[in-house]
């Protein structure tokens, strides 16, 4: 007899949001850690705290999704 397993599914627009929420988060805490530090600011660092943020938050969370998957299964 087959049993079916009520698996979570890898949602592409949460693991989207998510990467988008964390990765302006993180830069917004970078850049004001930068900033009590008296390093300056800089656009160009901005941008590769925010595209390195989204990026890893969406990883971590494509991976937790495929995680959840596995343990239920």
């Amino acid at each position: 007899m087959q049993k079916i397993y009520k698996m979570a599914e890898i949602d592409k627009k949460r693991i989207i949001t998510a990467g988008l929420v964390g990765g302006t988060i993180f830069a917004i805490v970078v850049i004001l850690f930068d900033y009590f530090f008296e390093r300056g600011f800089s656009w160009l660092r901005l941008v590769f705290y925010f595209v390195f943020g989204v990026l890893m938050y969406g990883f971590l969370t494509y991976r937790n999704f495929k995680k959840h998957n596995k343990n239920n299964r």
